[in-house]
């Protein structure tokens, strides 16, 4: 009800008024729909473009043509009654075009006795001489018991016996296309861990855009991603958090060496095979897995971090590498060194390890305050494509102090949940005031 009652309001308001005889033609450039028929009277409704403030139209029968501009209300729509002229439909019908209109709006026209509805089109769909740049489907003719005007796009059907009209389209939608396949790894019979070869041609391909995982504790143990942009600070010990940078899956494809060595080797060695692997996963976050063995979760594009607190009052407080806590922060490796460099299998560079510990300045009895930890990444040479793209072509915005970083990520350290202040062992079940004598 609350629709119709914008639409009426719009229709009242703003009616385009009767033709004017004399007016010469007027170019609509910011028309992009037309209706398919034009002719007696009528209306239409559509929702204009985001952010545009005014609609234009145009109308033309028998040679005279107006225009006129309509503002869009609070929802974006617009709408206005037209009165045409029946004898448009003898002379070849006339022609009303508006915009910049969405695609979905309508329109009616009334004959004699009855009226029929129709889509608006978008004028994109027909060149400079008003052709359609598509084949429209061909109509069956109905007979001589039913007139057929051809319009924009429709074709205006009248009944002889009774006068009822229709619109019928010719311009018919073309079926969805299947979506683009995204250029990156594939995975054969054995998924979720067979992630053994990629797609670099005839495949979609992302913006060189990345993203920066931080991951912490987790239940019993675990590590885990961090999705809530949250970690609690501890009341004792530390607890680690790593940041590492991905690939954000909109389609890149490896160019490391390791592949043309695979491909160029009538029997791979295990070393070889390794390398290859690891190439066609590189920066696919979840694709590193290899039947949750050695390197499994492990990011394979190489960066250095940089890290900073926000401070209350004046410039963020910058968390160096290796040097002292900063609101008991510490970073311990910023990419630049293997996270696990004993291990048979070292996880690569690329990994930034935070330490957060307590610090009463921060979370106390009297305290209870969040930490905004600021991440910021520097790619490496990383041999993927698109190269990865740092700045404002990342998303970063315009200002000169982040133009070197491929991504930044905050993390909030907050303050443990108070423990209750009950004696866990007192029973807190008052003694009974009425007791009953046994």
């Amino acid at each position: 009800m609350k629709l119709m009652k914008h639409i009426t309001i719009a229709l009242v308001l703003c009616a385009i008024p009767a033709v004017t005889v004399g007016q010469t033609t007027v170019d609509c450039k910011g028309c992009t729909h037309a209706a398919s028929v034009y002719m007696g009277e009528g209306g239409f409704v559509a929702t204009a473009d985001d952010d545009v403030e005014e609609v234009v139209w145009v109308a033309s029968c028998g040679g005279v043509t107006r225009d006129g501009t309509l503002e869009p209300d609070d929802d974006g729509m617009v709408a206005a009654l037209f009165t045409g002229d029946l004898a448009c439909m003898a002379k070849g019908g006339g022609t009303f075009e508006v915009g910049p209109v969405m695609d979905g709006g309508w329109f009616w026209v009334t004959d004699e006795s009855s009226s029929a509805v129709g889509n608006l089109v978008a004028l994109d769909l027909f060149d400079d001489k008003g052709a359609p740049k598509g084949e429209a489907a061909k109509i069956t003719s109905a007979g001589a018991g039913v007139t057929m005007m051809a319009g924009r796009g429709a074709v205006f059907l009248k009944e002889a016996a009774t006068g009822r009209v229709g619109i019928l389209p010719t311009l018919l939608p073309e079926p969805p296309m299947d979506p683009a396949a995204v250029c990156g790894p594939r995975t054969n019979d054995d998924w979720p861990y067979g992630y053994d070869s990629q797609a670099s041609s005839s495949c979609m391909l992302g913006g060189g855009r990345t993203k920066i995982r931080l991951t912490g504790p987790g239940s019993f143990g675990s590590s885990a991603t961090i999705t809530n942009g949250m970690v609690y600070r501890p009341n004792a010990g530390t607890v680690t958090v790593t940041a590492d940078l991905w690939v954000d899956e909109s389609g890149s494809y490896s160019t490391d060496e390791a592949l043309t060595v695979f491909a160029g080797a009538d029997d791979p060695t295990p070393e070889q095979t390794a390398n290859y692997l690891a190439a066609v996963r590189k920066g696919w976050a979840g694709k590193t897995a290899s039947a949750l063995g050695p390197g499994s979760g492990t990011n394979w594009l190489t960066a250095t971090f940089g890290a900073s607190i926000a401070a209350a009052v004046g410039a963020p407080i910058v968390v160096a590498a290796g040097a002292d806590p900063v609101a008991g922060v510490t970073l311990a490796n910023n990419g630049s060194t293997p996270t696990n460099p004993d291990a048979t299998t070292p996880n690569p560079v690329g990994q930034a390890v935070f330490t957060i510990g307590p610090n009463s300045s921060y979370c106390s009895k009297t305290n209870n305050n969040t930490a905004v930890l600021n991440v910021a990444a520097i790619d490496g040479a990383n041999m993927i494509h698109p190269g990865v793209v740092r700045g404002r072509r990342a998303g970063l915005g315009s200002s000169r102090a982040v133009q070197g970083f491929a991504a930044i990520a905050q993390l909030r350290i907050v303050c443990p949940p108070r423990s209750s202040s009950a004696n866990m062992g007192q029973e807190l079940v008052p003694e009974n005031p009425f007791p009953v004598d046994e």
